[in-house]
């Protein structure tokens, strides 16, 4: 996918009202301790690429040596040893990005564990479909790159999850369905409930799955709706299993995901199934590689007139391995190659280095006192 035109995006008057309440929590915050009660974290990435320019998946610069910066920050108060508000802000700029360079507000968590079995949460929250989006920050992502199945959105939500025993669940309200928007258009904000959980039989060893159901379109595309139906009459349902295991330094992450779309002007519903496998090991305590195999035959729906729609699948498989070493306790550089394989689409390659850096200001608070 080529590079669009670049500029900054400003942040939204919601945004800014937002991080504006942020500020008044924290100037409000107690002074003593600061670090007891102050959430402010962060991860620094820096990354280099080299693709071709025939991929819809790995081209970065239009097939030309790119490098991007990516910054994210959480920022928030935990009043209370239970109660915890926290904003995750992400910028990003640069030639391999793909996308406008952009200052957002992807996070906002209102958190309130009075128990384990109980946490509530509320506000802008990671979609809990699936199970890859915690992971796909570059301290806990082994590789570079991540699954193409859904991406990763922060609907939003309320959320009721917990763990009693080896079960844990997580029931939610979200605003948006889990689709990627390379493939679907862009969906209208309306509420759907989604349901999740797994069981952990021993130690190191998680199965899951996940469930949402409801409509996937928008109020926008109703002139292209064929007449008798309205666009909430179109519903996308997903189920999507997930497992880990861990044994010593080998961990393995793997995801299979079921989708299917009911799609104007055809007849029954188009359905794709997506999947990925993902294994790392640890060498020493600074050295690790990894590696991660995908395919996803994602439905891809594009309305062309009221009376013509498309409803069809596209397929592909794609490979990642790489290297991992961490240069202190801080700091972690990969390097890492790709490939995909399209059915109907040009493939290609990318080779990407990445430098990240983890810091916690309230560790140099505390080293200040």
């Amino acid at each position: 996918m080529p590079a669009s035109e670049r500029g900054w995006r400003p942040v939204s008057r919601q945004a800014h009202l937002r991080l504006a309440l942020l500020g008044v929590l924290l100037m409000g915050a107690p002074p003593a301790a600061a670090q007891d009660w102050l959430v402010f974290q962060g991860v620094a990435d820096g990354e280099f690429w080299a693709s071709d320019s025939g991929s819809r998946l790995l081209t970065r610069n239009d097939g030309h040596p790119g490098l991007l910066g990516r910054l994210y920050l959480w920022t928030g108060v935990a009043p209370a040893a239970r109660l915890q508000l926290v904003a995750l802000t992400e910028m990003a700029a640069g030639s391999a990005l793909n996308e406008d360079a952009a200052v957002s507000l992807e996070g906002l968590t209102l958190r309130y564990t009075p128990f384990r079995a109980l946490v509530i949460e509320g506000g802008k929250l990671v979609s809990p479909v699936g199970a890859f989006g915690p992971r796909r920050f570059s301290p806990t992502n082994p590789l570079i790159g991540q699954p193409d199945a859904y991406s990763t959105a922060y609907p939003w939500a309320g959320q009721l999850s917990g763990s009693v025993s080896h079960l844990d669940y997580r029931v939610a309200v979200v605003s948006l369905p889990a689709v990627h928007e390379d493939y679907v258009p862009e969906p209208q904000a309306i509420p759907r409930l989604v349901v999740g959980g797994g069981v952990t039989p021993v130690v190191g060893v998680r199965v899951g799955a996940s469930f949402t159901r409801g409509p996937y379109l928008s109020d926008e595309l109703s002139p292209l709706i064929p007449a008798g139906n309205g666009w909430k009459d179109f519903k996308q349902e997903v189920l999507a299993f997930d497992g880990r295991v861990s044994r010593g330094y080998l961990e393995f992450h793997g995801e299979l995901d079921y989708s299917w779309y009911d799609v104007p002007t055809i007849s029954g519903r188009v359905s794709g199934v997506a999947y990925y496998a993902e294994v790392k090991y640890t060498w020493s305590p600074r050295f690790f590689s990894a590696a991660r195999f995908q395919r996803n035959d994602y439905p891809f729906v594009l309305p062309l007139s009221r009376a013509q729609w498309i409803g069809k699948a596209v397929n592909f498989y794609a490979g990642e391995a790489g290297i991992g070493i961490r240069l202190d306790q801080h700091t972690l550089a990969k390097i890492s190659y790709q490939q995909d394989n399209w059915t109907a689409s040009p493939n290609g390659r990318a080779v990407a280095v990445q430098l990240s850096y983890q810091f916690d200001v309230r560790e140099w608070l505390a080293r200040r006192q």
